[in-house]
């Protein structure tokens, strides 16, 4: 079988959407010596190739990425002779007809439909334009939780049955012993991810404000992540209330700096207003980590009872929860007890196999 997989995002991307595909690609390498795969990108990216039954394919376009997926790529698909396509950034090739090849898809969630004002414009208007029309097109899609899954089936109910959808959870980081050995924990809590509004940034800088004037408690923040968009509002907060001496913006870190970074600090903090997975939520679990999250979100799923939960759109809650955890009564153990059980669910090796298994069943 001859697999087509975009890789498009590889080219610049470090977290996120492109992590998942690198690890899923890293495992596939390791483990399939069947199929040919063949990875198309626009730009020249720097993931190696280990595998001699993998092959990246460039194709050179001045379009922007989606309208190379949408117009570029599907005349090469047939010169290649792919047999399925996978789409790992939301969209396949929807526009032109691709007789012949079978496409699945990844929604990774749809933020457009949810919190549209928290997206970038160009973002938010490729997946209006696009993702009802990939979503027909795809044979299969893939996902990333069960919290996805049903919100794709509830949005589109005329195109989507649950049978078409299969989770392919992402796997928990591969950080050996030494990535996060033992060390003397700060006093300041963690946030990982982008700087953007659906993060919810803004509520929880409100939390920090309401324990400072109303319990007389300086809590440090260190950001770790790119600068994302749409934050002017969430600096002026900063400056408005002097929290400038309390957040500490890390930006990006590598996965070693990223793994002493969750074993450093008292605790993780993740107030996300919506999310596919929540990624960061394991890597704090791994780096034997308290996590502090939103209720009522993906999170419920992914890390069960292994987080202390908070009404995200509260700011006084999130701030008597913070203030919980500083408390020298807080029971810690309470919330790590089932830690390595949730971690034993999620590993890039069975996101592979499940991924190669869908992909196979549509040949």
């Amino acid at each position: 079988m001859n697999i087509g997989i975009d890789i498009k995002a590889l080219y610049k991307g470090q977290a996120g959407i492109a992590a998942y595909i690198r690890n899923t690609l890293d495992k596939l390498q390791e483990t399939d010596v069947s199929n040919r795969y063949f990875l198309f990108e626009k730009e020249p990216s720097s993931y190696k190739i280990t595998n001699p039954c993998f092959n990246k394919v460039l194709i050179p376009s001045k379009l922007p990425g989606t309208l190379w997926l949408m117009f570029i790529l599907p005349f090469h698909l047939k010169k290649y002779s792919i047999d399925v396509f996978w789409g790992p950034e939301q969209l396949v090739p929807c526009v032109f007809k691709s007789p012949g090849v079978r496409m699945a898809s990844t929604v990774l969630d749809l933020t457009f439909l949810h919190y549209p004002e928290t997206m970038q414009t160009t973002n938010f208007l490729i997946n209006k334009l696009f993702l009802l029309r990939s979503i027909r097109r795809s044979d299969k899609i893939l996902t990333i939780s069960n919290f996805i899954k049903n919100d794709i089936c509830e949005s589109y109910p005329n195109e989507v049955t649950a049978d078409k959808v299969v989770v392919t959870y992402p796997g928990r980081p591969e950080w050996g012993a030494a990535d996060t050995a033992p060390v003397k924990r700060g006093e300041h809590l963690l946030f990982v991810g982008s700087f953007e509004p659906r993060k919810n940034l803004s509520n929880l800088l409100k939390a920090l404000c309401i324990l400072k004037d109303g319990k007389n408690k300086d809590v440090s923040l260190h950001v770790v992540g790119p600068a994302g968009w749409k934050n002017d509002a969430i600096h002026h907060v900063i400056r408005a209330n002097n929290l400038g001496t309390q957040i500490s913006f890390i930006g990006y870190c590598g996965e070693k700096e990223l793994a002493r970074e969750y074993a450093f600090c008292k605790a993780f903090i993740y107030p996300s207003l919506y999310e596919g997975f929540g990624l960061p939520v394991l890597e704090a679990l791994a780096a034997n980590t308290l996590v502090l999250s939103s209720l009522g979100t993906v999170m419920d799923e992914i890390a069960g009872g292994c987080f202390v939960p908070f009404d995200p759109e509260n700011p006084q809650d999130i701030a008597e929860t913070i203030f919980a955890v500083y408390q020298p009564g807080f029971n810690t153990a309470a919330y790590m007890k089932g830690a390595q059980e949730v971690l034993a669910r999620y590993s890039w090796k069975s996101t592979a196999e499940k991924t190669l298994e869908v992909l196979s069943g549509l040949w």
